[in-house]
């Protein structure tokens, strides 16, 4: 099921998001657009996850391999020649800070919420029944990035 309104949760990683811009990440050129349409297939990103007594909830962030990149590249400073564990290190570390972000804003919610281990992925997730997704097409200088949460139990405790 995907949702059209953003949940705490949601909202929460968005904060992440904002409170990295023009650091880690560069400037949305455009407020974050909600994304009916689910998880984008196909494309590589890194996911964390976060899981409490509550809930459990995945945050990936996924983009074309390219504009993942040039997120890299802008984020160290080297421009040439990198190598795609420098790549997909350096992605799943901004989906790791954008995740503790957020779980600092929301530990009243739930003081159980724990993060897990960053992980980086080709492909398709596939989200299994009972679970709600949100997915956000955030536009940045650089390309087009979706911030995606995954989230099963209660998304609005």
């Amino acid at each position: 099921m995907t949702q059209t309104t953003p949940s705490p949760w949601s909202s929460a990683l968005l904060d992440g998001v904002r409170a990295l811009e023009g650091g880690i990440l560069p400037p949305l050129v455009e407020e974050p657009i909600p994304s009916g349409a689910g998880i984008p297939a196909n494309l590589p990103g890194a996911w964390v996850g976060l899981v409490g007594e509550r809930r459990s909830l995945q945050l990936g962030l996924v983009a074309e391999f390219v504009t993942l990149e040039l997120l890299t590249a802008n984020m160290i400073g080297k421009y040439e020649g990198l190598t795609d564990l420098e790549i997909t290190d350096a992605i799943a570390e901004v989906v790791n800070v954008i995740s503790g972000v957020a779980k600092r804003l929301v530990i009243d919610a739930d003081p159980s919420l724990r993060s897990g281990l960053p992980m980086f992925l080709f492909g398709r997730l596939r989200m299994p029944t009972g679970t709600v997704s949100e997915t956000f097409r955030l536009v940045t200088e650089l390309g087009e990035l979706h911030l995606v949460s995954v989230i099963d139990g209660d998304e609005n405790a």
